[in-house]
This record gives C-alpha cells, structure tokens and sequence, in this order.
C-alpha cells in the first residue's frame, strides 16, 4: 500500500536505516554549531584546530562525510568538548506504533 498522508510517509521513512542515520548526523551538528556559537567559534578557527581547511569543516556542519566515531570525537575534541553515545529505547510514538501492530 502507498503512503497518502505525511504521517504515513514519516512511518515509512522511520522504517529505513538511512532517516535514522541521517537524524543522529543532524544532530550532532546541531549540537557542534550550537558549541561553535557559545565559543564565538568561526568554521575558519573549528578548521585550524582540526588541521583541515574552511571547506572540509562546512562539508562537516552540512553532513556531506563520513561521520565515523573518530569523525565526532575529532569535532568535539577541537571544541574541548566531548562524544556521549548512547541508546535509548523507542519512543512513546514508536512503541504505540510498534505495540498496534
């Protein structure tokens, strides 16, 4: 059956790894922009830290590499932060789906 609402499109879309992965890499650089603001931190400044250049980092912050564990913990190293990895378990919205099945 074909999805005929946005609901039903997002369901199917949490149904393939690729929107989960693609969800955890927005959000860790979410968080690096949001760190790189409350240091006044400029891409230029995040790329001389890293020992890389101006456009590697924007490929970064837009998600365009391959963000291995040693990716992130690059990153939040060059902003003296640090990686947390952790698993959760299902959403209250993904249990209920899961649960109505």
């Amino acid at each position: 059956m074909r999805p005929r609402t946005f609901p039903q499109l997002f369901e199917r879309a949490e149904e393939h790894e690729d929107y989960w992965v693609a969800g955890a890499i927005l959000e860790f650089t979410e968080d690096v922009v949001r760190e790189m603001k409350r240091q006044g931190m400029t891409c230029t400044a995040l790329a001389q830290r890293l020992g890389a250049t101006p456009a590697y980092v924007t490929k970064l912050l837009r998600g365009k590499v391959n963000f291995t564990l040693a990716t992130m913990v690059r990153l939040a190293r060059a902003l003296n932060a640090e990686v947390h990895v952790q698993l959760t378990g299902p959403t209250l919205a993904g249990a209920k789906r899961a649960h109505a099945k």
